[in-house]
């Protein structure tokens, strides 16, 4: 597989144009350090901390730990104006490790210290008033909430049962259940305001619950079969929050476009039998809908990164167990941003976040820039880059650009940690001192468990 090695403009834009791709750039990097203002709130820069899991709880009950602290501390302190604050699950069984964070009655007064403590953070380095975002989730397929497969499903799915073999097969969740899944998002949307935070998120990417849902055509009841049904369920909990929070608490949704399984199990695929083929028309029409609901702004991402990182993460080095990538990852950096176009002529003039920039290490931010100024995006994500370096916004808004050995490398090794549901996850590169056990651990664990599955 192609790695990156890429130095200049010219040296991309060859490497762009041999496969007819497009790709903006723009020298003048002042367009990121701009204010945004959002649904009332102001931003003071375009850059944006993505949610990265760090799976680092310090107890049963899903209360932030020192290493939670510590990494939102440092996002803080690095001059992004919005932190996405990783998935919090709703519900206990909606976890996909035992260390994932959850938000409850038990454990509120330490979120709200890790809100003010984060705030604190950014001041403290000229920062500013930064912008504070939770991400809720229940996990589905992918939940592990004892640290053993406990897949709670939407639907039956042959490519996803086939690329996840460890997972039991279960019958999907009945429609009572999310009803009571619907309240236990806006318990925890309520926590999250009385925490302190400025927003929430419902995760509804990577063929988690909430996205399965929008791609359940089989489906019976009243969450699957039609459009109409299949996001029913988004759009209920975005209302439900929007009637139970205040007007200046943001409901927003990372919301996928593309969930590329065989029709009739994927979303963002053209609905016909055989190989899946993208179609981005009922997506496009939901964030028009989520628009009108009240979402500020649109946070969009595609794939399952499990096994399919490409789509979303393009990448020098694969996850354990995945084949190299069946295309050059600047393909993949491409094909994003283009659809990240799509959305935001679609999206009813609310801001649109783009992220799979991280491959470009150095040469991202008048890539950044450039989309900005070519008016494909308004807000610039981070998110594995954001692990490896949590100080790139304060680099590139008062240095003029990225410092080539504080990138990221695209190793994938912390989504290995996540994947392995051991560790505590971070940098293990640029983070060494502390992610590289944590990642050592996963793998020894993940070895063990193969040996025992083949005696």
């Amino acid at each position: 597989m192609k790695r990156f090695d890429l130095r200049t403009r010219e040296e991309l834009s060859a490497e762009v144009a041999r496969f007819g791709g497009e790709l903006p750039w723009s020298d003048d990097l002042a367009v990121l350090g701009e204010p945004v203002a959002v649904a009332g709130r102001r931003l003071a820069n375009r850059f944006v901390v993505q949610p990265m899991e760090g799976v680092d709880a310090c107890d049963d009950g899903g209360t932030p730990g020192e290493l939670t602290f510590r990494r939102y501390r440092r996002f803080a302190a690095g001059g992004s104006a919005l932190i996405w604050f990783e998935s919090a699950a709703v519900v206990p069984e909606g976890r996909s490790g035992p260390r994932q964070l959850m938000l409850t009655d038990q454990n509120l007064d330490v979120w709200r210290r890790l809100v003010d403590e984060t705030r604190r953070a950014a001041r403290e380095q000229g920062c500013g008033d930064v912008v504070l975002l939770l991400q809720l989730t229940h996990s589905g397929r992918y939940s592990r909430p004892q640290g053993r497969p406990a897949p709670v499903t939407a639907q039956r799915n042959p490519l996803l049962e086939r690329a996840m073999p460890e997972m039991p097969v279960t019958e999907p969740v009945s429609d009572d259940a999310l009803e009571r899944l619907r309240e236990a998002f806006v318990a925890t949307a309520v926590r999250a305001e009385r925490a302190g935070f400025d927003g929430v998120d419902m995760k509804a990417v990577h063929g988690y619950l909430v996205a399965e849902l929008l791609g359940a055509h089989g489906r019976e009841g009243r969450y699957g079969g039609p459009y109409e049904q299949r996001t029913r369920f988004l759009k209920a909990c975005v209302s439900d929050m929007r009637q139970a929070l205040a007007r200046t608490t943001w409901v927003a949704s990372r919301l996928t476009v593309l969930e590329p399984s065989d029709y009739p199990y994927g979303w963002g695929v053209a609905a016909r039998e055989g190989a899946w083929q993208p179609d981005l028309a009922e997506p496009l029409r939901l964030i028009g809908e989520l628009t009108a609901l009240g979402v500020p702004f649109h946070n969009i991402s595609m794939g399952y990164p499990r096994f399919q990182p490409y789509l979303n993460r393009p990448h020098d080095r694969a996850l354990a167990g995945c084949p190299p990538p069946p295309e050059d990852p600047l393909r993949g950096v491409v094909r994003f941003q283009e659809t990240v176009r799509a959305v935001r002529r679609a999206a009813g003039g609310v801001p649109v976040i783009t992220a799979a920039l991280s491959w470009l290490r150095h040469l991202a931010p008048p890539v950044a820039a450039g989309l900005v100024r070519e008016g494909w995006c308004d807000l610039i994500g981070f998110g594995r880059s954001a692990f490896a370096y949590p100080d790139a916004a304060n680099d590139i808004l008062r240095g003029g650009g990225m410092v080539s050995g504080k990138c990221c490398v695209t190793c994938s090794m912390c989504s290995q940690i996540m994947k392995d549901a051991v560790g505590r996850g971070g940098c293990v590169v640029r983070d060494s001192a502390v992610y590289a056990p944590e990642y050592r651990r996963g793998r020894e664990a993940a070895r063990q468990t193969m040996a025992a599955r083949e005696l």
